[in-house]
């Protein structure tokens, strides 16, 4: 499966490729579909005792071919009432990369953050923490 990007360009590894592609395979027919979220989910995940953060992932279809649209990794903020926001959010179709400690950044910099943030997804994956719920549109 080939997932395309535009107006920003990340270097996406084959491994987080390949992992939403295997999510996608579990939904025997797509074809007419011209979206899919993919939220990764660790059911232990609580504003007290932390966790793996919720992940989601949307793609968009243009002339039968896949695009990147967002995908944003979210955390839980604030006190003493913490409630889940985002916390790193790359917008391919707005072109932008965003952390809530240093806000837009440099697509260099994001670059490197989200190299880091692909391979620490892909462990927690093939360690099977996620729950994934595929919504299409």
């Amino acid at each position: 499966m080939v997932i395309h990007q535009q107006n920003i360009y990340l270097s996406v590894s084959p491994a987080f490729i390949n992992a939403l592609h295997s999510e996608l395979l579990h939904w025997p027919d797509y074809s007419a579909s011209r979206s899919v979220i993919l939220n990764f989910r660790h059911d232990d995940y609580l504003n007290e005792s932390g966790g793996f953060h919720p992940v989601e992932v949307r793609l968009i279809k243009r002339n039968e071919e896949w695009f990147f649209d967002y995908l944003t990794d979210f955390s839980y903020m604030g006190h003493p009432y913490p409630e889940l926001e985002k916390e790193f959010d790359i917008s391919w179709s707005q072109g932008y990369v965003w952390h809530y400690v240093m806000g837009d950044m440099k697509i260099y910099d994001g670059e490197e953050l989200f190299e880091l943030w692909q391979r620490n997804f892909i462990r927690y994956w093939k360690a099977k923490i996620y729950t994934v719920i595929t919504s299409w549109e």
